[in-house]
């Protein structure tokens, strides 16, 4: 016997009668192959590429073609234009898809745009095979031609394909004939875009096609107009119209430079995707273009994906789908449809990753998916179109666990329907345009909400529409005078050790809404439901937090302006010279006069307001830092009545650093846990 370099044990055996010796090699089942690094350089020279540092593959796809269990591609920095498949490892030997250190790897579904000829008006001109829906400067979004730039125009009639609006459709010209109509619905609370097939000016109308069922016009919808050459009017802005079987694109650059970097998505399917794949893990790539999800696996196993940057994907950022044993960490989930969604999957863990500013919801745990932890993460900004949540989850989801995460500034903070045996808890949830936490649709309970502090909503702070919810520990405070929550009709109600708090502006808040009716008494309330025995009404004295809260009025956009603005509950918390903020952006706006229905602000928003954005009033306070720790220093005597609240002697509600969280630092150590943000988005 001999051994082979592979490791294999070779056997020689002499063949009966014909004095010839047979080689038999056996590979060492306990002895599997090295894994092996194959390193990816999409600007290396023209070489036969085999995976070598020296010679590396040009792409990611030719690599992962060439992936055994246990090897590692390696990626360096470059622009990959390319659809990747995942490969499938084996147990102990995953598939790892990883940017070398310090590389910055870009997969996009973007080409460039070439052929540019100069038009007048400072347009630039070319023909494209396919309609784009979007258009980049390099990483950067640009935006669609407009009428009017800003805001809504609201109409005076709407109902099954006509849109009526005198005031406004009357000096638009029959240009509108061929472009596009983005409307917002109000039955329904939606959105959705219309050809314009008509255009009548004397009556100021427009008759419009590619309605959804279910998606019904009504009299007052709001609309603007788009996807015209005659409205580019603004730098960056362009449209695209049908040319033969082509499409002729048009574009303003802010700088003619801009043309070498403008690019439109041209791949159909999702970016980075796997179906039936096993045991692979994706770390440190930036997904970017997609027309449909950045990451997308499907029917896997072990999956993780961390260190990503997942945005302006049309879809969703990340989608895990019907996968079993699961990790999406540290991850960046911005500007997408959605930010994270998992559905149909089991033991899936998404933590310390930063979802913001995608286009509908955050993080969507859905269709009978169980065993999922949701924590330590940053979900915030989920203000635009659908009804946007931080976070949301649905049918038939159950066993999920939503431990300290923070979720700032939402249309919803968390809307769930259909989920039972779920765990709420650490959470900080601030800021939300309608309630916060919502078990809707009376399908949603069987939920453990402790330890939370939930504060600044637009109406209540939770809805329990169901049965069987323990409610302990936790701080509530709307901001305003109406109701924090409501416990009518609902069976298996348990609460204590609870703060409840209103606003020290409001007279006479409305605390709770229980089967006795609307209370404005606390004392009669805890009688009503037989529960909060230890649980007090008082300000909770937060370390840094705003006095009041309140949201645009959205019936009204069509009359506020950048400095004036209607606020659905009126004014009556507000005072001249406060300061505020919108949607928790940081900019300090002083209030220089007001009414009973608006407030005037200096300096002004940098466009009109779009949907009912959020008000944060500091009263004379200029820092605006949030900092909803309880406040608990021996040398003051305005300590918060929930610093020693907690069975244990210990404070109530979420004790995390919203500023340490919303510089992605989950675990407090000072350092950045994130991938860094693009500059060029």
């Amino acid at each position: 016997m001999k051994f082979h370099p592979s490791g294999a044990a070779v056997f020689l055996f002499p063949l009966a009668g014909l004095g010839v010796w047979v080689c038999i090699a056996l590979c060492a089942l306990s002895a599997p192959a090295a894994a092996a690094t194959l390193w990816v350089d999409a600007t290396a020279a023209a070489v036969v590429p085999d995976g070598s540092p020296t010679a590396p593959f040009l792409s990611i796809t030719a690599a992962t073609k060439a992936a055994k269990p246990g090897d590692t591609v390696l990626i360096r920095s470059g622009i990959y234009r390319e659809q990747v498949r995942l490969p499938s490892g084996m147990p102990g030997q995953p598939i790892t898809l990883r940017a070398a250190e310090r590389q910055r790897v870009i997969v996009t579904a973007a080409t460039p745009v070439e052929e540019w000829s100069q038009t007048a008006g400072g347009l630039w001109t070319t023909t494209v095979d396919e309609k784009p829906e979007r258009l980049f400067v390099g990483r950067r979004s640009q935006p669609l031609a407009r009428e009017p730039n800003q805001g809504w125009w609201k109409s005076q009639s709407a109902r099954e394909q006509e849109i009526v609006a005198p005031g406004h459709l009357r000096d638009v010209g029959a240009q509108a004939v061929g472009g596009e109509v983005r409307v917002w619905l109000q039955r329904g609370n939606t959105f959705f875009t219309y050809d314009v097939q008509q255009h009548r000016p004397d009556d100021g109308a427009l008759v419009v096609s590619g309605g959804k069922r279910g998606l019904q016009l009504s009299d007052g919808d709001r609309f603007h107009l788009q996807n015209r050459k005659a409205w580019i009017d603004r730098p960056g802005e362009w449209a695209v119209e049908p040319e033969g079987n082509r499409f002729r694109l048009y574009f303003k650059p802010t700088q003619v430079e801009d043309l070498k970097h403008t690019e439109v998505p041209v791949v159909s399917g999702s970016l980075v995707t796997g179906r039936r794949v096993k045991h692979v893990r994706i770390e440190g790539l930036e997904i970017t273009a997609s027309r449909r999800y950045g990451i997308e696996v499907q029917d896997g196993e072990d999956v993780q994906v961390r260190r990503c940057v997942a945005y302006h994907n049309q879809g969703t950022g990340i989608s895990l789908r019907a996968v079993n044993n699961g990790l999406v960490a540290q991850n960046i989930a911005w500007h997408n449809g959605n930010g994270i969604s998992v559905s149909y999957s089991s033991a899936v863990v998404v933590e310390e990753n930063d979802v913001g500013y995608n286009q509908i919801d955050g993080i969507l745990v859905t269709w009978k998916s169980s065993d999922i932890t949701v924590r330590r993460n940053c979900v915030h900004h989920h203000l635009l179109w659908g009804h946007p949540d931080n976070m949301q989850v649905y049918r038939g989801v159950s066993r999920v666990r939503f431990l300290d995460n923070l979720l700032l500034a939402a249309g919803q903070s968390v809307m769930t329907e259909e989920t039972t045996d779920g765990q709420f808890a650490g959470n900080m949830v601030i800021g939300s345009a309608a309630n916060m936490l919502i078990f809707g649709h009376e399908n949603a309970g069987k939920y453990r909400i402790s330890n939370n502090t939930l504060a600044f909503s637009g109406y209540g702070c939770m809805s329990l529409t169901w049965r069987d919810y323990e409610v302990r520990e936790n701080v509530f405070m709307t901001g305003h005078a109406g109701g924090i929550y409501g416990v009518r009709g609902v069976e298996g109600y348990k609460a204590d050790r609870n703060l409840f708090f209103n606003t020290e502006r409001a007279e006479q808040p409305m605390i709770l809404v229980t089967d006795a009716g609307w209370l404005k008494d606390f004392d009669k309330a805890r009688a009503s439901t037989g529960q909060d025995e230890h649980s007090v009404y008082a300000n909770p004295q937060f370390r840094n937090a705003p006095l009041a809260f309140g949201v645009l009025d959205s019936k009204r956009l069509d009359e506020c302006t950048r400095s004036t603005w209607y606020l659905r509950s009126g004014t009556s918390l507000f005072r001249q010279d406060d300061h505020v903020e919108v949607n928790f952006d940081g900019v300090v706006r002083r209030i220089t006069s007001m009414d009973d229905a608006t407030i005037t602000v200096e300096p002004p928003l940098a466009e009109l307001p779009v949907k009912g954005w959020l008000v944060a009033c500091w009263g004379p306070q200029t820092d605006f830092h949030l900092d909803l720790r309880l406040r608990d220093d021996s040398s003051t005597y305005d300590n918060s009545p929930g610093r020693n609240l907690a069975a244990d002697g210990g404070p109530v509600g979420a004790t995390l650093d919203i500023q340490a969280y919303l510089r992605g630092d989950f675990n407090g150590d000072g350092q950045r846990d994130l991938p860094e943000l693009p500059r060029d988005w």
